[in-house]
């Protein structure tokens, strides 16, 4: 994803912990989900943004964070956004399906996606994953 933030002239940071911990799922699904979620953040940062991927530890969860500086979602939306198939007023979405499916995935791996926003200002996309006991 950083070639095409960079063809949009937009900041892409990555910054990830080094002992995470253990997780297993699929790794596919997994990647899917980022790739949505930046793709999000791509399609709605304007030049000279930023977009920040973060990796780290909260107790027993495994946090996958994606923000930016972008045009933000709507109030109204908010609530809605990872409907299937849901475009807020003002969203540009071409099918309204990315945020939907990345928050079935990640249920599906025993986790939770939340979204924050504020518009014209930031979102943050945190994909919460529990982290695996050792003797598994």
């Amino acid at each position: 994803m950083l070639p095409r933030a960079n063809n949009e002239h937009i900041t892409f940071k990555l910054s990830v912990d080094k002992d995470l911990g253990k997780y297993i799922g699929d790794e596919n699904r997994i990647r899917q989900v980022l790739i949505n979620l930046i793709d999000n953040s791509i399609k709605f940062t304007p030049k000279g943004g930023n977009i920040y991927l973060r990796g780290y530890r909260e107790e027993d969860f495994i946090i996958l964070e994606v923000e930016d500086n972008g045009k933000g979602i709507d109030v109204d939306d908010l609530p809605h956004v990872k409907e299937k198939f849901y475009k807020g007023k003002h969203a540009g979405s071409k099918t309204g399906i990315g945020l939907s499916v990345s928050d079935e995935i990640i249920k599906l791996h025993g986790g939770k996606l939340n979204v924050e926003s504020e518009v014209d200002n930031f979102t943050i996309i945190k994909a919460t994953l529990p982290v695996q006991e050792e003797d598994i």
